[in-house]
């Protein structure tokens, strides 16, 4: 199996979703903490070695980083072969995206909440939803795909769904509904404005589902009378755990196999203590080989924040 390896490259985000950032549990990793980019080039020679294949960045907001582009870079030079996808709220998509296509970025998925400006402000906390979805379309463009992200929520945008759909059918942007997960942090905005992914479905309209494009995608498929297809990312209600193929390393460089699992294996601090490759390809190697399932529909995990833990 092919992994992918999920860079959290800071927690910071300069928007207030109500379901992340205003509940972090957490101080921040420092900006002096972060992995470089000469550290992530090295670091992902080892990763393709153990089996990666695609690199996700995230964050927080990975785009409040001034290096992304660089980090970029270094991933593609060690290994041409590595597809580099980003996922973003879109803020500052617009502006740096042709640098990050000749950085070598592959693909981009935008998290937008409401297509409504005011809502947009009023869920997110900040940001201009047209603006957005210009560097949304541009990424499409450009990079031949792009997709769009909305965590659904009750009172909030649940009666948008449609009008996504809408927008995917003539901007060509696949569109992913995702449910609220509870990481602990958030538990009364969850518990109140949590849509369950069967309600999502009736209220898209899906009349058939379609096959993953690989049995490790997030997103289970669905398409709709008129052949629209959509995902749905539903983690509390139809857990994708028997399939998950990620890893997750974070801005200073603590390696995890789970969104939910509590330890981390200390890949950054061995790195930056002088670990030779074969020391910290070890490293590597021991978390693909213990990876498992900490949900918590299976046992009780630590409480954490979605910026925290990248996503």
């Amino acid at each position: 199996m092919g992994w992918t390896l999920r860079l959290n490259l800071l927690e910071q985000c300069q928007y207030r979703c109500g379901y992340c950032r205003p509940q972090a549990l957490r101080a921040a990793t420092p900006n002096s903490a972060w992995l470089t980019p000469a550290e992530y080039a090295r670091l992902g020679v080892l990763f393709h070695a153990a089996g990666v294949e695609k690199v996700r960045l995230t964050g927080g907001e990975p785009l409040l980083r001034d290096d992304v582009e660089e980090i970029v870079r270094a991933l593609k030079r060690g290994c041409p072969s590595f597809t580099v996808a980003l996922t973003t709220n879109g803020q500052r998509l617009g502006a740096r995206l042709e640098g990050l296509a000749r950085a070598g970025l592959d693909r981009a998925t935008v998290h937008v909440d409401s297509l409504r400006a005011e809502r947009y402000r009023a869920l997110m906390g900040d940001g201009d939803v047209a603006e957005v979805l210009a560097g949304l379309e541009a990424a499409h463009a450009l990079l031949g795909r792009a997709k769009l992200n909305v965590v659904v929520q009750r009172g909030g945008n649940e009666d948008e769904l449609l009008d996504f759909l809408a927008y995917s059918r003539v901007t060509g942007v696949e569109v992913r509904f995702i449910e609220l997960m509870n990481t602990g942090s958030a538990r009364d905005y969850v518990r109140e404005a949590f849509v369950p992914g069967a309600e999502i479905l009736e209220r898209a309209g899906a009349v058939a589902r379609v096959p993953r494009r690989s049995p490790s995608d997030p997103a289970a498929l669905y398409r709709t009378a008129d052949g629209l297809v959509f995902g749905l990312i539903a983690s509390d209600t139809q857990p994708f755990c028997a399939h998950c193929n990620r890893l997750r390393l974070m801005p200073d460089g603590r390696l995890a196999g789970c969104l939910y699992q509590g330890a981390a294996a200390p890949l950054g601090a061995a790195l930056r203590a002088g670990a030779t490759d074969a020391e910290l390809a070890a490293i590597v190697a021991a978390a693909v080989r213990g990876k498992r399932s900490f949900h918590p529909s299976t046992e009780r995990r630590a409480a954490f924040s979605m910026s925290e833990a990248g996503g």
